[in-house]
This record gives C-alpha cells, sequence and structure tokens, in this order.
C-alpha cells in the first residue's frame, strides 16, 4: 500500500474512533459566537471602502467633493439610506448621488461612522453633525451630539444650545438647557445671547414660574439693569 493510501487509511479510522466516542456520550449542541466577527466585518468593509473596492454609490457635497460608499451598507446603517436606496427615489439607480445642505467633512465623518461605529465630536463640528445626523437619521451620532452639548451648559451658550435641541427635536437636552436656564437665569441675563433675543422670546422665557432669582429680585428690574 502506498504511503498516500495508508495516511488516507489512518484518517479513517480516526474519525471512526472519534464517531464512537461521541456517539457514546450525551453531548449537548454547543453554541460558539465569534465576538470579534462584527468588528473584524467592518473593518474590511472600510478598507475595501478606503481603495475603492466594489463601491457602488459616490455622494456629492454642495462643494463638489466625493464621498464613497457600498448602498448596502448604508442601507443597513440607515433608514434614510435604506429608503433612497429601495424605493422608487431617483437615487435609487444613480451612481453620484448629491447631497445637499450637508458640508462634505460632515459627511465624510458620518460615513465612516457608519463603517467604524466611532465619532468624534468637537465644538466646531458639533452643530454640523447634530444637523446632519438628523438628516441622514444616524440617531446614535444624534443621541452623542446632544450629550456633548449637554455637557458644555454653561451661561453664555445655554439659550443656543436650547435653540438647536428644539430645532432638531433633542427632547432630553432641550429639557436639560431649560432647567439650566432657570437656575442660572441671574447669570444667563448678562451675556450677549440674552441681550440678542427678541422681545418675544424674552416674555416667554420670563413668563416661566420655575425661574431663580435670589430674595424674589423682580425679573423685571434684574432684565433692566442688564439692557442699562
Amino acid at each position: 500500500m502506498s504511503i498516500k493510501g495508508m495516511d488516507a487509511l489512518q484518517t479513517t479510522f480516526c474519525e471512526s474512533d472519534l464517531n464512537k466516542v461521541l456517539t457514546s456520550k450525551e453531548l449537548k449542541p454547543t453554541n460558539f459566537k465569534n465576538n470579534s466577527h462584527s468588528v473584524t466585518l467592518l473593518e474590511n468593509l472600510q478598507s475595501q471602502r478606503k481603495n475603492e473596492v466594489l463601491c457602488d454609490v459616490r455622494f456629492e457635497a454642495d462643494d463638489g467633493k466625493i464621498v464613497i460608499g457600498h448602498k448596502n451598507v448604508l442601507i443597513a446603517a440607515s433608514p434614510y439610506f435604506c429608503a433612497m436606496f429601495t424605493s422608487n427615489f431617483d437615487e435609487s439607480n444613480k451612481d453620484i448621488v448629491k447631497i445637499r445642505q450637508i458640508d462634505s467633512s460632515i459627511l465624510q465623518q458620518l460615513i465612516d461612522y457608519v463603517y467604524t461605529g466611532e465619532i468624534t465630536i468637537t465644538e466646531k463640528n458639533v452643530e454640523g453633525l447634530l444637523s446632519a445626523s438628523s438628516i441622514l437619521q444616524l440617531d446614535y451620532v444624534k443621541g452623542a451630539c446632544a450629550k456633548f452639548l449637554q455637557a458644555q451648559l454653561d451661561p453664555t451658550n445655554c439659550l443656543g444650545i436650547k435653540a438647536l435641541a428644539d430645532l432638531y427635536n433633542c427632547m432630553e437636552l432641550l429639557l436639560s438647557s431649560e432647567t439650566f436656564i432657570q437656575k442660572q437665569f441671574i447669570e444667563v441675563v448678562k451675556y450677549d445671547e440674552f441681550l440678542s433675543l427678541s422681545f418675544e422670546a424674552v416674555v416667554k422665557l420670563i413668563s416661566s414660574n420655575n425661574i431663580t432669582v435670589p430674595f424674589e429680585e423682580k425679573v423685571s428690574k434684574l432684565i433692566d439693569n442688564c439692557y442699562h
């Protein structure tokens, strides 16, 4: 018998012995999960995107810059892209899709997020990310922007943050900013955001019964002092 034949025979015996051992015991089915599978998959997809492998969509921002991706990945990440590419919209059959009202650098960050699950938020990009993530229906990024802004609340910016929260329907941030304004009202009125409010906005703000003013000082007198 040849060496190859002997090897085959030995393998058959080993498999037969193993089957006997396994069938002689009552072994329960065991489920195994590769916890790094999804991470590795996304890393490989991101690598393919960077190397323009099998990319089937190109987004053109207002400034003419192009951001590329895979339709199936984007569809899985966002209801916005799902509707865009699976419904009867014109964009569903286009290789180049024009994206308006979103800066190309913000768009790039958000597409990167889809592939990596990571986003870096700064004071400079938070408003752009909040607006764009609301449009693209990337809820995690929208929530992260709201948490970032909530951590930045102070008397100089709370009114602006409240306006953003109201505009983009960030209810938790809206409640936090309103509570902050009420508690820090005596400080809020000293800064430019308050001084630039319209008369109607001021009236609406001071009509709250929850405004904290020390020593029961009249709100109207406090505001009058700020304007003079």
